[in-house]
């Protein structure tokens, strides 16, 4: 019977690793072949990720998952997942956009409980479809509005009358679209449910991190028209993104393990692309998107690998000059841009860029590492810039960048001052032995953390 049962597991198995791997090679003709910019280029770069990472889970997960109880089902709803997830990219219907967006949610969660006798797994699970249900109540009531007043199911016919949409009414749809991708992308207040989701198998945590919290990110550069209708939809999107960016990096420098730092790191990361779609910058949080989801796939398939590695001790703590010298560097490149030229919405994102990107060099070449790995960080670290240089004019011909600014000059400034600020902070905490406050430690610690599942544990 154990015999038959993985002999169907490894049939089923193969049969969608097969399928989402032929659909990544369709995807790929497709987009080749296509010519840009085009209309559905973000959704076709979007799905080529989404199909990429898919692939190399499931394919991952034939090895991964062969002693687990369920692997028929495990296998069945991801490929219904990637499935409900092209279908939302591709869609250009309302209802049937709404009708993939809820289902890929639900799919997720299922996927959070998959171990079925696991009362945290059952516990995750409940969280994530509470937040995806406020999430899903909110979508489907902003893409209401909108096709009432289009008076219209198709989306093309939505974003054409956007412009026309009158103040009151594009604020409230505005913002329930950045409700729903709040809650999809975890930022604060609903970063519990992904926190608490790694009671999910490693494949589904690469899936999830790589590419399904992203969602939130495709949904306000496909709606881009309705929240340049709504400043104040725009206003609040940067401070979430801002908040969740700073939130996420904490949580990252405190948890000891890695999944649940990796969780922190995706919700600061989806912070700063929420933060650059409402800013304006579509084309930065497009191929934000792609680089963060190829990256996070890699780290989370290879977590497993850190259990019984030693913490290397070359790469030291950056001190607080320094960090302040780097902070100092990068507020004195923004006034020289915004001397020289008009605020461009993508100037604080690719800043910020900048500042992680000097902040890790110097940290790099300043541990005590031999010469010869020096000189190959340099390496990688000019090839990373070249990758990034032409991802972000790839990103530039597919979506269109041209918004109006959000804030002043001077309101972009403040707004890089303000997280640089905040990462010099806690950069000096760091490298004095500080650490953080204890409440805030706590806070931190404990964010996302599951209620007791039984009186045993409550002692």
């Amino acid at each position: 019977m154990q015999l038959l049962r993985l002999e169907t597991y490894n049939n089923r198995g193969l049969l969608i690793t097969g399928l989402v791997w032929l659909s990544l090679g369709a995807a790929a003709w497709i987009m080749a072949m296509s010519s840009f910019p085009s209309e559905d280029g973000a959704a076709l770069a979007i799905g080529l990720l989404t199909l990429f990472v898919a692939a190399i889970v499931a394919s991952f997960s034939l090895r991964y998952m062969r002693s687990d109880r369920h692997p028929t089902r495990f296998f069945l709803t991801l490929g219904a997942l990637v499935t409900s997830v092209l279908t939302l990219l591709f869609t250009q219907n309302l209802l049937v956009l709404a009708a993939a967006w809820c289902a890929s949610g639900w799919l997720l969660a299922s996927l959070i409980g998959h171990s079925g006798r696991w009362a945290e797994a059952h516990a995750a699970a409940r969280r994530a479809r509470h937040a995806f249900f406020l999430g899903d109540a909110a979508l489907i009531t902003a893409l209401g509005i909108l096709g009432w007043h289009a008076q219209s199911s198709e989306v093309a016919a939505v974003l054409a009358s956007a412009v026309t949409l009158p103040a009151p009414l594009a604020a409230v749809a505005a913002l329930l679209l950045v409700v729903a991708a709040a809650a999809r992308c975890a930022l604060p207040p609903f970063s519990g449910w992904l926190l608490s989701s790694m009671t999910a198998p490693t494949p589904v945590s690469a899936l999830m991190h790589a590419g399904l919290v992203n969602a939130g990110g495709f949904l306000l550069i496909r709606f881009a028209p309705v929240l340049e209708a709504a400043p104040s939809a725009r206003a609040v999107a940067v401070v979430i993104g801002l908040c969740g960016a700073i939130y996420g990096i904490g949580i990252m420098m405190v948890r000891p393990d890695v999944k649940r730092s990796l969780a922190g790191s995706t919700v600061s990361q989806m912070g700063f692309m929420i933060m650059s779609c409402g800013l304006g910058a579509y084309a930065a949080a497009l191929w934000h998107l792609i680089a963060h989801g190829l990256f996070k796939a890699w780290l989370f398939l290879g977590s497993g690998s850190t259990i019984g590695m030693k913490v290397g001790k070359g790469v030291a703590p950056l001190s607080g000059r320094m960090t302040l010298a780097i902070a100092a560097a990068t507020v004195g490149a923004a006034l020289f841009v915004l001397v020289v030229g008009d605020g461009r919405a993508d100037l604080v994102p690719l800043l910020l860029g900048f500042a992680t990107a000097t902040a890790t060099l110097v940290a790099s070449l300043g541990g005590n590492i031999p010469v010869r790995s020096k000189l190959v960080l340099l390496l990688i670290l000019a090839a990373l810039i070249i990758l990034h240089g032409g991802g972000l004019m790839f990103a530039g011909l597919v979506v269109d960048d041209s918004s109006p600014p959000l804030m002043p000059d001077w309101a972009l400034l403040l707004l890089l001052v303000v997280f640089l600020g905040a990462w010099t902070w806690q950069q000096q905490r760091v490298s004095t032995g500080c650490g953080l406050p204890l409440r805030l430690y706590v806070h931190l610690m404990n964010a996302g953390a599951l209620p007791a599942a039984g009186k045993g544990e409550e002692k």
